[in-house]
């Protein structure tokens, strides 16, 4: 039974021994916590009952202090996180625009994609604030599909040109009036950022973000017509989404090094538009959810069946966590989604 799963707790004086641990380094000092242990030991025994669960894992202040894994997951181990590519897509932009080659949030496809690629004028009126915040009005009911059936996802992705796909799209709202969440359209933010730039969505993410938090390459899957996929694709470790968690946690900055502008980070993670009935949290900002638990507010990257980095800042937490879907159906996914975010939400967060 001990072999199948690993259980660690790291003390700060054991992150000094340990220096490949994440996130150690200097850090300001910390009030003392008084943690409930029991809630954690409870957290971490559901857990085990998950049987797609593959890593959770409990930092403060950029030390890990309590971590599992299961079968067959690791420190190290990478899989798709769905979802979270979004939150990582949208510190890259971040990051774009703090070294110049993306003006603004304004630019518009119009500006970015070519008139040509988008010819109807009130498409090429969308900008970047629109996709980042599921705003930009395209007809793209991803989570209802995933009820109703059949995937609008999958409609996408199979396409032969992902790209002229989503354009392609019913414009339902007009851009900036109404939140519909929807992986397709904010894939185009990953093809203006890589027109834009003139790198790929993955090699500007590895020199601006990756490399400064030492994580290395990662695979990140392009569409037909070889731009990285937007709005899944992405593969981490736990490790890896440790340290996004605690770039997130401190405005930008990483072991001393400011890595994406603050002025973005807190954008990112404050309220841009409300989600509506039925979503995750009730708010969003440039992709990632927001919200609040045990009276402390969240920010919140998530994939696909239970993918998961919550920064809570008046916690000074980080828990992420991993799971597979290869074998769920729509609504099983969903299931396991909210087992796991109750786990974190109910018990981790509360146990501090």
């Amino acid at each position: 039974m001990a072999a199948a799963r690993t259980r660690c707790l790291v003390s700060i004086a054991a992150c000094v021994l340990a220096a490949h641990a994440v996130g150690c380094g200097k850090r300001s000092p910390v009030a003392p916590t008084v943690v409930n242990t029991s809630l954690l030991d409870m957290a971490f025994a559901q857990a085990r009952q998950e049987p797609n669960l593959t890593s959770l894992v409990v930092a403060r202040n950029g030390i890990i202090e309590r971590q599992e894994y299961f079968h067959g997951g690791g420190l190290d181990t990478t899989q798709y996180v769905w979802s979270v590519t979004k939150s990582v897509l949208s510190l890259t932009v971040g990051a774009a625009i703090d070294r110049g080659c993306l003006r603004s949030l304004d630019q518009t496809l119009g500006e970015l994609l070519g008139h040509t690629l988008v010819s109807d004028p009130q498409k090429a009126a969308i900008t970047l604030r629109h996709l980042l915040t599921m705003t930009s009005g395209l007809d793209f009911p991803e989570m209802a599909s995933y009820v109703s059936g059949p995937s609008v996802y999958n409609a996408w992705f199979t396409a032969l040109d992902q790209v002229a796909w989503v354009l392609a799209r019913t414009l339902t709202a007009t851009p900036g009036q109404r939140f519909e969440y929807g992986s397709g359209t904010i894939h185009l933010a990953s093809v203006a950022l890589t027109r834009a730039c003139g790198a790929s969505t993955a090699t500007m993410a590895e020199a601006n973000l990756f490399a400064p938090l030492g994580i290395p390459h990662r695979p990140w899957e392009t569409d037909h017509q070889g731009y990285n996929n937007g709005g899944a694709g992405l593969e981490l470790s736990p490790r890896d989404m440790q340290a996004i968690g605690d770039l997130v946690l401190n405005n930008g900055q990483y072991q001393g090094r400011q890595v994406v502008s603050a002025s973005w980070v807190r954008a990112m993670t404050s309220t841009q538009v409300a989600t509506g009935a039925g979503m995750p949290t009730p708010a969003y900002g440039y992709a990632w959810w927001i919200g609040q638990t045990s009276g402390a507010q969240f920010a919140l990257a998530h994939g696909w069946g239970g993918q998961f980095i919550m920064v809570v800042p008046g916690k000074r937490l980080v828990v992420t966590a991993a799971a597979t879907t290869d074998s769920l159906a729509g609504t099983a996914a969903m299931a396991q989604w909210q087992r796991i975010f109750d786990i974190i939400t109910q018990r981790i967060v509360a146990a501090y």
